[in-house]
């Protein structure tokens, strides 16, 4: 995974911008943007401080996967970086000491520490239960869809369930206050087949306003509900004061605007140093936001571009591009320049059912230990279910599984021979030297129940970047299998850019090389 390495050029010039006020950095895949988030933390401790003011400083993540993974490395990274001269002049030891943390789980403790009781813990029996009172995942589908039934004589309320979460989740990020905010809200995105006018928002309303209402009744909170309360008890709390002096925000292109607003609170005023790093094109979530919308000027030469990938291989990397070419919208996108050679093209698998694919895993799993190349190898799929059906069957074939998402008090060791296992969306922000994506199957990925409509163009695309970002974590080896009738995004790849290693059902490849380079 990461290693010790020394900054150049655009990486370097970022430890000097500006220590007030945001700056952004928007890199591409590859581009080492969460390695000098990390550099740029270790800059400003050894050199924001003094006798009688301690820097503090904060690295807010994606998620808990990418916050444990940057606590696992940053005892590597070395200070001592001159702007005028390529000496280190270390003052300090390697290492980090700060806060690194993903958004939620530091809401959860500002919550409970503010007297916001987010789990309820009870003793029966000898035994210790908690009862939570987020609630997530079916519990959350199941409130929505009771209280969308409430409407159906209105003919929005045939909208998906998933829909609701979704535009329930958004309006919570964008800190609507009443009807009329939401109904001239615009939806930016969400393509021309939605269909959803005035009096169709006044509806969704009345079920947003339900489902809150709902929540309170049950005594639960959702996890969108963690920016609102700790924006209400920061603006209420006249002694507040911010913990930090510098602020460090990866991947921000997947936070909200609440979330975002939380986080410029809790810089000290007189630094207000937040650095913003971000990604249009491996946005995965639908929560987009402006910076103008939450205060941030960070135009002209308060924002650096990071062009160079310095991870992939240019087979890797001109594969990826070509499934990115496919999006309709590509102004925000950084231009790519590759930087890296390679041999092997990434290789694509077209297979009959599971147990065709799941074969050829195996094969290529055991000529990677054979040639002892198996270090630092992942499979990743698109959902837990499919994810842990493919790690039980590996394990019962003899071969060392390890989850990248494990319980907060198990460290995944990136060193050992072991085969990473993890979803789609959580592997952002690692890297692993082999990467096999399987079950790329139309009924799996674009994610059925996220279709508003049949032609959601919106979903269609969050799913595209999705894949995108899984196949740029991918340093040397990309795999991508499918085990039944092929994902669209299979056919958007270019067929010059990839090897197909097995086509036992019928497919029509793309044969087009539109790339630049």
């Amino acid at each position: 995974m990461l290693k010790t390495i020394k900054l150049t050029g655009e990486q370097k010039n970022v430890l000097f911008l500006p220590v007030t006020n945001p700056i952004q950095i928007k890199g591409v895949a590859g581009s080492g943007k969460t390695t000098v988030a990390l550099y740029r933390a270790k800059h400003l401790l050894d050199t924001q401080s003094n006798l009688f003011n301690e820097a503090k400083v904060a690295i807010f993540t994606y998620n808990k996967t990418l916050s444990a993974y940057i606590t696992q490395v940053s005892h590597k990274i070395e200070g001592g970086y001159q702007q005028d001269s390529e000496e280190l002049n270390p003052t300090t030891e390697p290492g980090i000491n700060v806060t690194i943390t993903n958004f939620h789980k530091w809401a959860y403790r500002f919550l409970e520490q503010n007297g916001i009781s987010l789990s309820v813990q009870t003793i029966e029996n000898g035994y210790v239960n908690r009862d939570w009172k987020t609630i997530s995942g079916k519990a959350q589908t199941d409130l929505v869809e009771t209280v969308k039934s409430r409407f159906s004589n209105h003919s929005i309320a045939g909208k998906t369930t998933e829909f609701f979460r979704e535009e329930i989740s958004w309006m919570k990020g964008k800190l609507f206050q009443s009807e009329q905010e939401y109904v001239d809200a615009k939806r930016v995105g969400r393509g021309t087949t939605d269909r959803v006018v005035k009096e169709d928002k006044q509806v969704i309303w009345k079920i947003y306003q339900t489902y809150q209402e709902e929540l309170k009744v049950r005594g639960k909170y959702d996890f969108d509900d963690y920016a609102i309360l700790s924006l209400k008890i920061i603006d209420e709390n006249a002694s507040f004061e911010p913990p930090f002096s510098h602020l460090i925000v990866d991947e921000a292109q997947d936070l909200n605007k609440a979330q975002i607003l939380v986080l410029s609170k809790l810089v000290s005023p007189e630094t207000n140093s937040i650095s913003i790093i971000a990604d249009a094109a491996q946005r995965i979530f639908k929560s987009g936001f402006s910076w103008s919308e939450v205060g941030l000027n960070v135009r002209g030469g308060r924002t650096i571009e990071f062009k160079k990938n310095y991870r992939n291989t240019v087979h890797i990397a001109r594969a990826a591009l070509s499934l990115l070419e496919k999006e309709t919208d590509k102004s925000e996108f950084t231009q790519v320049e590759t930087a890296l050679k390679g041999e092997k093209k990434p290789e694509i698998g077209y297979f009959k059912d599971y147990e065709s694919q799941f074969a050829y895993v195996k094969k290529e799993l055991n000529n990677l230990i054979t040639n002892n190349k198996i270090n630092s190898t992942v499979i990743l799929h698109r959902n837990t279910s499919g994810l842990d059906s493919i790690a039980r069957r590996l394990e019962n074939d003899g071969f060392e599984i390890e989850y990248v998402k494990k319980s907060k008090n198990q460290a995944v060791d990136y060193e050992s021979n072991s085969i990473k296992v993890c979803t789609l969306s959580s592997i952002k922000g690692l890297e692993f030297t082999n990467v096999f994506i399987v079950d790329l199957n139309d009924d799996i990925i674009p994610y059925p129940p996220g279709f508003n409509d049949e032609n959601d163009e919106f979903h269609v695309s969050t799913e595209r970047r999705l894949l995108y970002t899984a196949m740029t974590r991918a340093r040397l080896n990309l795999y991508m299998f499918s085990s039944g009738n092929p994902s669209r995004y299979l056919s958007e790849i270019s067929e010059e850019l990839v090897d197909v290693c097995s086509k036992e059902i019928n497919v029509q490849l793309d044969d087009t090389d539109d790339l630049p380079f």
